[in-house]
Formats: C-alpha cells, sequence, structure tokens
C-alpha cells in the first residue's frame, strides 16, 4: 500500500503536564452535554464526525475524526483557547493532524506520552473515553477503528513488557510522595475522599503501608463501617494528619469552611489534590493547612527520577508503534462503503436510542411496564439484526477479493 496517499482523518488539540498547569487544564474538562453541543456543532458545518475527550491527570485532549483535520484542528484549538481566555496571551495548546495525530495517540495508549512514562492504567483511560463518545452517540468509525488498534498495540507491547510501571501512576505517586513528607512518627491518619476508579487505586497502597490509617470518607456511603459520608468532611479533616483527594467532581470538594472551625490551629494538615478539575478550593486556606497539586508532583518526580522521563523509547516500543499506524492507515482505506457504514451507524443509534423509546412510550403505555420493556428489547433485537446484516454484506463487498465487475469489463 503506498502510504502517501492515505490520509489519515484525525486531528488530535490538547493541553498535557508539559503545557499548562493542572488549574488550567481543569478549564478543558467538559460536561456531557458541552461535549455533545461541541460534537454536534462541528458536525452541523461538516468540520468533523466523530469527538472524543481524553482527561486524565496528566493531559487534557480532544480527538476528531475528519475529512478536513486541519480545519477541524483550528477550530478546536480556538474552542480550547476560549475556554482559558486569561491565559490566552501564553497558553497553547498542541496540535497534530493526520499520520501525527495517529502516532501521538498511539504513544499516549501506551504510556510514551505521560509523566511516568510506560504507565499501563491511561490505557484504560482512553477506552474509557472511547466508551463515553460511544454512549454519547457522537463517536464515528474512523474513532471507533483507532480505538480497535491501540488496544490491540497495547496488548502487543504488554505481552513484549515494552509497557513498564504497570502498577504506577499518579495514585501510587501520591502515595509516595505521602511515605516521604510522613515519617517522623510511627502512626499517621490518611484520609481518602472519593472511592472512585481513582481513590480505590490510592486506598491499596495507603492499607499496604504499616505506619498508615486509612480514613475512607466518599459521597455514596456503603456498608463498610470505615467509610464516612461527605457531610463528615470537616470533622474527618480535623483528626487526620493527610488527606488525598480524589472524588471526579466538577466542582471543588474542600472549602475553606471545611477546614476553619473543626481543625486545630497547632495541628498541620496535608492534602493532596490529585482530582482534575481541581477538588480543593484555592483561597481562605488556613497556614496550618499544606495543599499539594498535581503540579507539584509532577516536580517530585522530576526530583525523584531526573529527566528519564524524556527520553524516547527502545527501537521495539517505536517500531510498535509503527506498525499500529500501519494498520490504521489500511483501516482507513479499505472501505469504499465508510458513508454508507457510517450513515447506519448513525440511523442504528438513533432508532434504537430515540424513536424506539418514543414510540413505546406514545403507543403502548398502557401496558405493564415489564411488557413494554420486552417489546423495547425485541424491537432493538430485530433493529441489530438487520443491522449485522448489513455490515456483513458490506464487509464482504469491500473485501481484497471482491472485484468490481464494472471495472473488469471496462478494462
Amino acid at each position: 500500500m503506498n502510504e502517501a496517499t492515505v490520509e489519515i482523518p484525525l486531528a488530535v488539540v490538547g493541553c498535557d503536564f508539559r503545557v499548562a498547569s493542572s488549574r488550567w487544564r481543569s478549564r478543558l474538562v467538559l460536561e456531557d452535554d458541552q461535549a455533545c453541543v461541541l460534537a454536534r456543532s462541528l458536525c452541523r458545518i461538516g468540520a468533523s464526525d466523530g469527538f472524543c475527550d481524553l482527561n486524565t491527570c496528566n493531559r487534557n485532549e480532544w480527538i476528531v475524526s475528519s475529512s478536513e483535520p486541519r480545519w477541524a484542528a483550528e477550530l478546536l484549538r480556538v474552542q480550547m483557547k476560549m475556554r482559558i481566555e486569561e491565559a490566552r496571551p501564553w497558553l497553547e495548546p498542541y496540535v497534530y493532524t493526520g499520520e501525527a495525530a495517529a502516532r501521538h495517540v498511539f504513544r499516549v495508549a501506551i504510556g510514551q506520552e505521560s509523566l511516568v512514562v510506560g504507565e499501563r492504567q491511561i490505557a484504560r483511560q482512553l477506552y474509557r473515553a472511547l466508551e463515553t463518545a460511544r454512549g454519547r452517540g457522537i463517536s464515528s468509525r474512523v474513532l471507533n477503528g483507532m480505538g480497535t488498534v491501540a488496544g490491540r498495540l497495547v496488548r502487543i507491547a504488554l505481552r513484549r513488557g515494552c509497557i513498564e510501571n504497570a502498577a504506577v501512576g499518579v495514585h501510587s505517586l501520591a502515595v509516595h510522595y505521602l511515605r516521604s513528607q510522613l515519617r517522623m512518627r510511627d502512626h499517621y491518619k490518611v484520609a481518602v475522599v472519593g472511592l472512585g476508579r481513582i481513590g480505590r487505586r490510592v486506598l491499596g497502597p495507603v492499607e499496604g503501608y504499616p505506619r498508615f490509617e486509612p480514613v475512607l470518607c466518599t459521597r455514596t456511603v456503603t456498608d463498610d463501617q470505615r467509610v464516612r459520608p461527605l457531610s463528615e468532611l470537616a470533622a474527618v479533616l480535623a483528626e487526620v494528619d493527610a488527606a488525598v483527594v480524589c472524588t471526579g467532581a466538577m466542582q471543588p470538594v474542600i472549602r475553606a469552611e471545611h477546614l476553619s472551625k473543626d481543625r486545630p490551629q497547632k495541628k498541620p494538615l496535608l492534602i493532596l489534590d490529585i482530582g482534575i478539575p481541581e477538588q480543593v478550593e484555592s483561597t481562605g486556606i488556613p497556614k496550618n493547612v499544606e495543599v499539594v497539586g498535581l503540579d507539584d508532583l509532577v516536580g517530585f518526580y522530576y526530583e525523584s527520577h531526573g529527566t528519564q522521563w524524556k527520553a524516547e523509547k527502545d527501537r521495539e516500543v517505536v517500531g510498535l508503534v509503527d506498525t499500529a499506524l500501519d494498520e490504521f492507515m489500511m483501516f482507513c482505506s479499505e472501505p469504499k462503503f465508510s458513508a454508507i457504514l457510517d450513515m447506519v451507524q448513525r440511523h442504528h443509534r438513533r432508532l434504537v436510542g430515540e424513536e424506539i423509546p418514543r414510540l413505546i412510550a406514545d403507543r403502548f403505555d398502557y401496558l405493564p411496564e415489564n411488557a413494554r420493556a420486552r417489546m423495547a428489547f425485541d424491537l432493538k433485537h430485530i433493529i441489530l439484526g438487520y443491522t449485522s446484516e448489513v455490515f456483513r454484506t458490506i464487509k464482504e463487498a469491500s473485501a481484497p477479493n471482491a472485484e468490481d465487475d464494472s471495472c473488469q469489463d471496462e478494462s
């Protein structure tokens, strides 16, 4: 295949830990409705047909599939700068289009662009971002194909031992920082605020360190007697020596009032804010409270590991990325029926997600709920069967050994 003839319909615009601090990057986190509005606006003017936003502790990126990737990238770059208005004179998002965009995504997937080079959890975060885009109905065939190729790349890299530091990420870096700071006594109480994916990862090494006694605080209280509700956050912070905050909330969870009333003035408190957006309000924090954010952890990592994170990985990693790029190029160049496939996918999503529920709600409201649920299931199954048959037929027609009879006649 002549790679020069293949234009990869992909663009990436973003800011990572090397471009902007976590405070500025926090402004780039889109809520569900904001992501959908942006994606559909781009689609409406023909700038893109798929949108995915990747938000991690290290980066915030917007990934789009587009037949005009440079145009789409410029539109996204302007949108991104508008969200960080105060920093516009100096903050410039990075922009990748075409082959460079695909190469960047694949390097991100295997942790080559992360603070901790070779971290494994970024692959899961990319997968979840693509799943979220599909759930919102704003993904595309190209983005789905990119995810498939990236997943295969990650599995091969793991088997060959190219992804190091598999258990290392911001969660373990945070606990390592705590251990470096809290070593004067034999016993410290450490609060873990938020027990989502990152919170559970933080909890593991906190529980495993004999000097730390974990205190758990989260929005949803379970049967676990150790877990306390966020309504008791001020009391929790008053009794602990340190706290790691990672709730994933869109607004600050810890505010000045949580620290001013119940906090003993002579008892210092160390708070590690590893959330995106930031979880600790920046104003009104008492002097005996130290807040350490993601940017501080970046500095801590530099001091611990020097500049090794900048080094290019060995030839095998570079070769794996090149192979993934070739596979993705082939995927992008294959289907002459891609427009039909995209149209079928869009109609399928609309029928299953909108038309069937609306039909049943309008016409069969007199039926019991279980009967309506069964009807919805049957109708969705029929449509799924039809859609699968269309995909199978198109795939067979576009296979390498499928010949175009009209072209044969002309030759």
